[in-house]
């Protein structure tokens, strides 16, 4: 009953009336785009990407010059997915050297947020209310093909910033999430105590849905299988920001005897695709991203992995125009049975982000260390990486911009034995650049130390 009255009257009076947005009216055009054929997909893309290519050149001082150096005077030149190809790709060194030019002079106000850093590149970067609405109405939309509505009853198992939140800021979360009927539980706090209290709570509040980073949904699934606990029932789980194996996805559904769908985002674009009812390759959001997935300059071919280059249809705040994103996927050529026009992504091989083990066997995931960079020294730090040899030591590799202050490397080492114990060493190593692994993947958090379930 409540979910139905949320979805009817609270939320439309919320977003659409206080908050005087555009999300409902872009989930309702949302609704019906997925629906239609491939080719008019692409049609609806190719016209906002034009747009786009027409804003960017006019208002952003950066892309003025950047279609002049393409050998294209203006995007009138470009007629046709092939001629857009040949634009250079950009990416976090590209947009830190030219952020103020980046944005685009006839937006008054941007809205600026920062990337998790989960590349070992933390970047700052600006977006628009209006981009902002369109991705929301996307995440609602992937997320419904889970059958998660806003209103349900949902659990996240999700992180908080490692820095905190103000009180006044942390009782608006709480009133807004009660209202919302969602309930946060921390993964950056995992422990067996911690994991009975989540569950406890969790079988008091029945949610509908859980939403989850991937593998501490495992480790916390297989918590409960250990234990020997009934898990409530659900009706789906949604996973993402990393990737977990098959078997492993399986042993969550089939532990609480519910589906359990992937999704693929990062924080510059939100969700880029999802699974639908049929949970077999994910849609892209194609009538909010151009993505491209490539190797070497030209499209990667059937079943080739290669790298995943975004370009965002409506931040014109600062437009992200051939983006690369540091992840790989495979593309896929298949339609898919539900009927839907979105193009899928066979599979995402992305950043690598291991658990960390502390002394005492508390297992934090690799994001929380991620976020000590981030919420500490953003601004001196150029790439970075996390490396655990034993589980009394944790070492940060830092390529810096410019000197980190010995009190900012306090801080994080005392947010590190924060989380993890005084006991937890934590050391700090300047070098000159961080190579890929053998793998060819950004291994960002890496931990020798095997986790214990």
């Amino acid at each position: 009953m409540y979910s139905s009255i949320y979805q009817k009257a609270l939320f439309p009076f919320y977003e659409s009336f206080l908050r005087g947005r555009n999300t409902l009216k872009y989930l309702e055009e949302l609704e019906k785009n997925q629906w239609l054929p491939e080719e008019k997909i692409k049609e609806f893309q190719w016209s906002e990407l034009k747009k786009l290519l027409r804003h960017a050149y006019e208002n952003v001082p950066f892309y003025t010059e950047f279609f002049r150096e393409s050998g294209f005077a203006t995007p009138d030149g470009i007629k046709d997915p092939d001629d857009f190809g040949k634009l250079p790709i950009i990416d976090k060194p590209t947009i830190r050297a030219n952020w103020n030019n980046m944005v685009a002079k006839n937006i008054p106000k941007i809205l600026t947020k920062s990337t998790g850093g989960s590349t070992g590149e933390p970047l700052y970067f600006g977006y628009t209310r209006d981009s902002y609405e369109w991705r929301r109405a996307i995440s609602m939309r992937g997320y419904s093909w889970a059958g998660y509505k806003e209103g349900d009853r949902v659990v996240y198992l999700w992180g908080v910033p490692a820095g905190g939140i103000s009180y006044l800021e942390n009782q608006k979360l709480k009133i807004y999430h009660l209202v919302q009927n969602a309930r946060y539980f921390d993964v950056f706090n995992l422990s067996p105590q911690t994991m009975e209290s989540y569950f406890r709570a969790m079988e008091r509040f029945r949610p509908k849905h859980i939403v989850a980073y991937a593998f501490p949904m495992y480790y916390f699934t297989k918590f409960i299988s250990d234990m020997g606990w009934h898990t409530f029932p659900v009706e789906s789980i949604i996973i993402g920001a990393e990737k977990i194996d098959k078997d492993q996805t399986q042993f969550i559904g089939s532990a609480f005897g519910c589906p359990v769908f992937n999704t693929y985002g990062c924080r510059e674009f939100m969700l880029i695709a999802g699974q639908c009812e049929y949970r077999n390759e994910m849609h892209v959001s194609a009538d909010n991203l151009y993505v491209e997935i490539l190797r070497g300059d030209a499209p990667a071919g059937e079943s080739e992995m290669g790298e995943v280059v975004v370009t965002d249809l409506h931040n014109y705040g600062m437009p992200f125009i051939r983006y690369r994103t540091g992840d790989v996927a495979i593309e896929s050529k298949r339609l898919c049975q539900c009927g839907r026009g979105l193009p899928l992504i066979a599979d995402v091989e992305g950043r690598v982000v291991d658990m960390i083990t502390a002394p005492n066997g508390k297992i934090i995931p690799g994001q929380y260390f991620i976020g000590v960079v981030r919420t500490t020294a953003l601004e001196e730090v150029e790439r970075f990486r996390i490396v655990q040899e034993n589980r009394e030591k944790v070492l940060f590799r830092i390529v810096p911009k410019t000197e980190i202050p010995q009190a900012k490397l306090e801080i994080m080492r005392e947010k590190v034995q924060r989380m993890c114990g005084t006991a937890m060493e934590v050391e700090f190593e300047f070098v000159d650049e961080i190579p890929l692994a053998s793998s060819g993947k950004h291994r960002i958090v890496i931990s020798k130390v095997p986790v214990s379930l």
